[in-house]
């Protein structure tokens, strides 16, 4: 396996670990049967609400939010990030080996 290879799998894992550790999480909040959950708005964009009482639910939507705050496509682009990263620290090795 050639270095560029080797550093664009290590730049896919360590950037996916990254997105995938530094992802917000939700709020949540018990109060007697309600479970209240809420995720965004920290960056101003918008939140999401979920309030759950037995079976029923009632989501409340504000605004769009980041696709920062989806923990899966977080670390999708993390992931790409890191392979980008490793694949231009490759490159850059490979031609200082060369000359």
């Amino acid at each position: 396996m050639n270095l560029t290879a080797l550093l664009i799998v290590a730049g896919l894992i360590v950037g996916g670990a990254i997105g995938w550790v530094t992802a917000p999480q939700p709020s949540t909040v018990d109060v007697g049967p309600l479970h209240i959950q809420a995720a965004g708005g920290d960056s101003g964009n918008g939140s999401t609400t979920t309030v759950t009482s037995g079976n029923n639910g009632i989501n409340v939507n504000v605004s769009s939010n980041s696709p920062f705050d989806n923990r899966g496509e977080r670390t999708l682009i993390f992931a790409v990030i890191g392979a980008v990263i490793g694949a231009a620290a490759g490159y850059a090795g490979s031609r200082t080996r060369k000359a």
